[in-house]
């Protein structure tokens, strides 16, 4: 008699639908959000016709304001703090979000005398509807699988997915704003987002498993309180390095790389960069630690932002060499926090910790979109390639050097997360 098969592990099946199906949903979402990050600015500014100083600062205050509803929605939605209950509130949130956004995109046709004002109020309601749809959805990287071996999985799989999801837009961008009717284009490719945000926010929902709450803290109170204050420190530093590099990334696209091909393959090598580097980020922490992790991935962005300073102009191999070592080092730093928060939000109220993370990034986001549309509008040359590359690689090097210190003052510690 011939040896038994071996018969997978239970639960193997489910966790590897759970992968894909949160992966798909964090892909969706993440095209509502990137939307709002790639696009926002440039649409207010080239296709409404808005001063760069409002643009940036109707923008920049929305997320403020989206760090505050957060904040708000995590004392609010006591009753969802099980894996099903927040899998059932995002799907509510997608819908929302989706509704918010359609209008904002219709602002272009309207008399330009009011697009400021209706940017402005469409903007703040898809920020309040979008945490509906972000925090719990976030806090299913916590509350949905069952160890932490597979939150870093499926940190490595949303944050790919997200990636994709960013690629797409990037390649998009030119042809949508650079068309004959930009704001029909940019209308018609909201509602494909909306779409494929829903479909994912659903079959989430319907395939995501119940899990037994945390009862017991597996991390003392004191230290798991280090834990979340240098998370959400190094979070809110390097949020402003990546935002400013994202805001200022379509500007120089379009004018620091001649446009047309090189432009759309600049925008997208960035992303493909973050994609292609989770396996490698995933099983590199198997036998690494998340410190050294950081560390390496901070030196790429470094390196590949610095490359695009004497990038000469329409010359696409350098451009997109320099965006592809950004975009992989961009991906570590994505991995290493969020598979850290996850961990930390597994051990206790889930919801309420991973949304004060996502308060302090989406208020660090709009300090730095404030930031840059002030410069925009003082005077800095928003044409100039040499200028603009300039900016994005002193960003990305001054804040390396703050999360390298915040790593090094928080070495050796019993029970840090970050060692």
């Amino acid at each position: 008699m011939g040896k038994r098969r071996a018969l997978p592990a239970k639960g193997a099946t489910s966790d590897r639908a759970l992968a894909w199906t949160y992966g798909a949903a964090h892909g969706g979402k993440t095209l509502l959000w990137a939307a709002s990050d790639l696009y926002f600015t440039f649409f207010m500014t080239e296709i409404c016709g808005v001063a760069p100083l409002y643009a940036g600062l109707a923008i920049g205050c929305s997320l403020l304001f989206a760090g505050l509803a957060d904040l708000v929605l995590v004392r609010w939605v006591s009753d969802f703090r099980s894996a099903t209950g927040s899998a059932r509130l995002q799907v509510w949130g997608a819908l929302a979000s989706a509704g918010a956004l359609l209008l904002f995109a219709a602002i272009a046709f309207l008399p330009p005398t009011i697009r400021l004002g209706a940017g402005i109020v469409t903007l703040f309601g898809f920020r309040a509807a979008y945490a509906l749809l972000d925090v719990p959805q976030n806090a299913l990287l916590a509350l949905a699988p069952s160890n932490d071996e597979q939150r870093r999985r499926l940190t490595a799989v949303r944050n790919a997915a997200g990636a994709i999801a960013r690629t797409i837009l990037a390649i998009a961008f030119v042809p949508v704003m650079a068309g004959t009717r930009p704001d029909t284009s940019f209308l018609l490719l909201v509602v494909v987002l909306v779409t494929m945000a829903l479909g994912g926010a659903v079959m989430l929902a319907r395939i995501t498993p119940e899990r037994p709450l945390q009862m017991v803290r597996t991390v003392p109170g004191p230290a798991r309180a280090h834990d979340m204050l240098y998370l959400t420190a190094m979070m809110a530093v390097l949020t402003i390095v990546t935002t400013i590099f994202g805001q200022v990334e379509p500007y120089l696209a379009m004018y620091g790389m001649g446009g047309g091909l090189s432009a759309g393959a600049f925008l997208g090598t960035v992303a493909a960069g973050t994609v292609l580097s989770q396996t490698v980020w995933l099983r590199a922490s198997d036998r690494a630690g998340p410190r050294s992790l950081l560390g390496w991935a901070l030196a790429m962005m470094v390196v590949g932002s610095g490359m695009l300073v004497p990038a000469p102009r329409g010359v696409l191999a350098v451009g997109a060499a320099a965006a592809l070592l950004y975009g992989i080092g961009a991906g570590g730093v994505l991995f290493v926090l969020w598979s850290g928060i996850a961990q930390l939000g597994a051990r206790g109220d889930a919801l309420a910790t991973i949304g004060r993370f996502t308060a302090i990034a989406k208020s660090a986001q709009g300090c730095a979109i404030i930031a840059v549309g002030a410069m925009f509008d003082g005077g800095f040359a928003r044409t100039d390639g040499h200028a603009l590359a300039m900016m994005m690689a002193a960003a990305t090097l001054v804040g390396a050097i703050v999360v390298a210190a915040l790593t090094w003052v928080r070495r050796g510690q019993r029970d840090a997360m970050l060692t």
